[in-house]
């Protein structure tokens, strides 16, 4: 009987309104997916967990992986190397307090990954057999611990220092684990392990472990999984799903035996206002607050298999395994937007070309081959009758409009269509009737304030027409007579006077009743087609072109302008498909590059597209409606209709973490990376340095944007936009400090980071060798000194001997001029001795007197000779000595030098003492 009310309750849940109340579009949970294609080594997750820095560890079968929102990165087994990840297959990541990585892959035992998240140190039965088993299936943290449990081996306490102490099942003893195969191992909120094993659940009492019985008929079953939050541990058995409240007291949900076994839950989390979010061996699903679980469809392929681990963020966004295709992420503020398909919501057009707010909640769709459908508020979907249908003659719509009687007005290529509430139809056609259709396709149609109907045909004019008969009021065909120009129109719109504004290639067009023509709205230029416009009130007026958003205000004279926004404030320089003004005065334009958001109160651009879960993009031109209730609603180019809640709150403010993420140089043709947990330096040969940051904001990590700026380099802050790598090369040597700076795609702002490098100088530019050249150039210049001194000696001494050559020379010449005067002096007195001496030679002396006269004159002749030699001398020194040959007679000069000599005047006073020199010339001597 359990079992059948329990199918009943997951039958009826299909049947529920998807939304809560309260909520302005339905609650439809739309995952983004992260595939193989996206770096995920695996389609099939195990296991997934944050660290502290706000990386996401995933565990998957074919390898470790760690997610920064942009890349992966993977650690994979090695056999050549020991310190590799032991096997591919992983089934568990766990993150301890001190953020050290601990994996356990299948039949491998455990694995921590070393703090530079290069190597693993392994813990294995077989050097360690205290684990108790190689295959690991629950680890947890408690008391500065780790906690392991898995096949037959108990419960493993590994403490701080590396002591492993096991806890195993002993028989019937209520002290001891109930078996020793543990699935899994959680500490609650007040601190306290427990464990749960396949036959029933236990807790750490500090010195074992006890016993816990469950309440029902089987006490202790097969637990899969233990969840704690909220005050409460969830327990998923074999049995359903029970909670024991703070008091010790259980608890079992009305809908606990749609989870028993095979569809037992594995991991549960909290969501908001009492929600959770339960994964189970079959599904994921949600439970609102007093409402059963409804499966929520998370795009998974394949076979159906168990969804494990799941894990939230402190932001609200939610990571999911998907089965055969890798990793979902639900962001946090998922409710604000509803997504519908042909493939999960029964929508029956491949493409909705038209759409328009129901009189009754929700809005008209129109599709291209006669599609007709109402898509409620809460996501219901109402098909239109086959007769209402038939009636439309498999023509699409272009435009719809539902008057205030609850008449839908068609407009289709050639016709327009009326149909009432009691299905009544009625069309109007390219007939020549007065009431007849222009000839062209009816693209845009509306209510007007008096209660008319206005409409524009595509290059054929516009129509005014009464609602109750349909009949035609006014026609304003194209061209300059009317103001109508070439008629190609995007949008209308009608002020709060109640004149209608037409928006196109003639830009800005306002009806003048009173003039019966269209005139250009004064204030109101620019160059370019309008692709959208709209009215924020009575006073202003946004529209767009393909140079962004331009706003306007009703002065005095007219309108003048108020702002432009551009692509420097996030809006693209694209053809938009619509636009709306919401009752907070933000402007909404949907594109073909999604759907963006200004709110000229913040300043801000908000983009919705891929990252916000939507299929596509593309939003389909003239589609973009607003109900009462502030939904906006559009069809998208795949088929399907998004809905978006344009009054919920904006997420709080919050402050993801921004990291270094890579530092590498350029060296020797590749790029080398270098830690940067050490002292950053720049060798002198290395040319470039490239440095990656990483905002870990996950919602959606391509629009966050990165600015650094190099102190001392940098004038003002460098914008990389989403790319967060900034390459620097031709550095000079010395210290630099980089800071980074970002914001995630709301304008968040991380926390600034800083980092310091040095770049090394080259060899020549280090301080020993500015010492040595400091040293050098103090020994050249002594050297230098040293040199001048011996050049002003040499030169000092040079000129000493010039000087002294010019005072010999001087003296040399007074020398010559002394003996020139002194031969001239002596010759003339000597010549008179030597005459007298010659006379006296000729007369009668006697022998002795002779010899005295010829001494006399021999001593004369000899002087005479003397002063010649001495002008000889005066000649040679003054470089005019002339050399002369001559005969004489060496007999002769003996006999001379013995008398009247040197010789002579010894003998003469060696006779007065008795004793004489001799003189004798050997015979053999000739005379000549």
């Amino acid at each position: 009987m359990r079992h059948i009310i329990a199918w009943l309750l997951l039958a009826a849940c299909w049947l529920l309104p998807v939304s809560e109340a309260g909520a302005r579009v339905p609650e439809i949970p739309r995952l983004r997916h992260i595939d193989v294609a996206a770096g995920l080594p695996s389609s099939t997750v195990k296991s997934l967990k944050f660290d502290d820095d706000g990386f996401l560890w995933l565990a998957t079968t074919d390898g470790l992986a760690r997610y920064d929102g942009v890349g992966m990165q993977v650690w994979r087994h090695d056999p050549a190397d020991p310190a590799s990840l032991s096997a591919n297959y992983v089934t568990l990541v766990h993150v301890d307090p001190e953020g050290r990585i601990w994996v356990a892959p299948e039949g491998h035992g455990l694995s921590v990954l070393d703090r530079a998240h290069e190597s693993f140190r392994h813990y294995r039965l077989a050097t360690h057999p205290e684990i108790g088993s190689d295959d690991i299936w629950a680890l947890a943290s408690h008391e500065g611990a780790l906690w392991m449990g898995g096949y037959g081996g108990g419960v493993s306490r590994m403490a701080a220092d590396g002591t492993i102490t096991r806890f195993t099942a002993s028989g019937e003893n209520p002290r001891s684990l109930p078996a020793d195969i543990v699935l899994t191992l959680v500490v609650d909120e007040q601190g306290v392990l427990w464990a749960g094993t396949t036959k029933g659940l236990a807790r750490w009492t500090g010195t074992d472990f006890e016993r816990v019985a469950l309440p029902g008929g089987h006490a202790t079953p097969l637990i899969y999984s233990l969840t704690a939050f909220d005050g409460g541990l969830w327990v998923g058995a074999a049995e359903g799903v029970f909670r024991r409240t703070g008091d010790g007291g259980w608890e079992q949900p009305l809908w606990s035996a749609m989870f028993e076994q095979p569809n037992a839950i594995l991991n549960m989390l909290p969501g908001e206002d009492g929600e959770l979010w339960i994964s189970s061996q079959r599904q994921l699903w949600r439970v609102v607050e007093g409402q059963v679980p409804v499966p929520v469809p998370i795009g998974a392929k394949g076979p159906a298999i168990a969804i494990g681990e799941m894990v939230k963020q402190d932001s609200g966004a939610i990571w999911i395994p998907v089965p055969g295709v890798g990793l979902g992420y639900l962001p946090p503020d998922w409710r604000r937007i509803a997504q519908f398909s042909r493939d999960h919501d029964d929508l029956s057009a491949d493409l909705y070309s038209a759409i328009a707010p129901a009189r009754d909640g929700g809005v008209w769709l129109g599709g291209v081959r006669a599609e007709l459908e109402r898509l409620d508020r809460d996501g219901l979907l109402i098909p239109a009758e086959p007769e209402t249908v038939a009636a439309l003659q498999g023509m699409g719509s272009y435009a719809l409009c539902e008057d205030p009687a609850g008449r839908l007005w068609i407009g289709q290529r050639r016709e327009l269509v009326r149909i009432d509430r009691h299905g009544a139809v009625r069309r109007w056609g390219q007939d020549g009737s007065p009431d007849a259709t222009l000839p062209g396709p009816l693209t845009l149609m509306d209510l007007a304030p008096d209660g008319t109907l206005w409409m524009s045909f595509a290059g054929a004019g516009v129509q005014q027409r009464e609602l109750t008969t349909g009949r035609v009021l006014l026609t304003v065909p194209p061209g300059p007579a009317h103001g109508l120009g070439v008629g190609d129109h995007h949008v209308m719109a009608f002020d709060a006077g109640g004149a209608p504004w037409f928006a196109g290639a003639d830009g800005v067009l306002r009806w003048s009743a009173e003039q019966g023509r269209f005139n250009p709205v004064p204030g109101i230029g620019g160059d370019g087609r309008v692709f959208a416009l709209g009215f924020a009130g009575a006073d202003d007026l946004w529209l767009q072109r393909l140079s962004g958003l331009e706003h306007y205000r009703r002065g005095g004279d007219g309108w003048f302008a108020v702002d432009t926004v551009g692509a420097r404030q996030g809006i693209p320089p694209v053809e938009g498909a619509g636009l709306q003004v919401d009752q907070q005065g933000r402007v909404w334009l949907s594109t073909p590059r999604g759907l963006y958001r200004w709110d000229p109160g913040t300043g801000q651009t908000r983009h919705f597209g891929l990252f916000d879960g939507l299929r596509s993009q593309e939003f389909v031109n003239r589609t973009l409606v607003q109900t009462p209730d502030g939904v906006m609603v559009s069809a998208l180019a795949d088929g399907g209709v998004v809905m978006v809640d344009s009054l919920a709150d904006d997420l709080p403010p919050i402050r993801s973490p921004l990291h270094w993420d890579g530092f590498e140089v350029r060296r020797d043709g590749r790029w080398v990376p270098m830690d940067l947990q050490g002292p950053l330096a720049l060798a002198p040969g290395d040319r470039e340095l490239r440095v990656q940051l990483r905002l870990l904001a996950y919602d959606k990590p391509k629009a966050n944007a990165y600015v650094t700026m190099l102190e001392g380099y940098d004038r003002d802050w460098v914008n990389h936009g989403a790319q967060g790598e900034r390459i620097l090369a031709g550095l000079a040597p010395g210290q630099y400090t980089l800071r980074a700076r970002a914001e995630d795609a709301v304008g968040n702002e991380a926390a600034e980071q800083v980092l310091h490098f040095k770049v090394q100088p080259p060899w020549w530019q280090t301080g020993a060798a500015r010492v040595a050249l400091v040293c050098l150039l103090l020994l050249m210049g002594w050297w230098a000194v040293l040199e001048s001194r011996r050049r002003i000696e040499r030169r000092q001494a040079w000129k000493r001997a010039e000087h002294e050559r010019e005072v010999a020379h001087e003296a040399s010449l007074a020398k010559t001029r002394f003996l020139a005067t002194l031969g001239h002096e002596v010759r003339t007195p000597m010549t008179g001795v030597l005459g007298m001496s010659e006379l006296l030679l000729g007369t009668d002396l006697d022998t002795r007197q002779r010899s005295y006269t010829t001494s006399i004159h021999r001593a004369g002749e000899h002087l005479l000779r003397l002063v010649n030699d001495a002008l000889d001398l005066a000649r040679i020194e003054s470089g005019k000595l002339e050399l002369a040959t001559d005969e004489f007679d060496l007999h002769a000069l003996m006999d001379e030098l013995a008398d009247q000599g040197p010789a002579a005047v010894v003998a003469d006073r060696r006779s007065e003492g008795g004793s004489g020199l001799p003189a004798a010339v050997d015979g053999l001597v000739g005379s000549a």
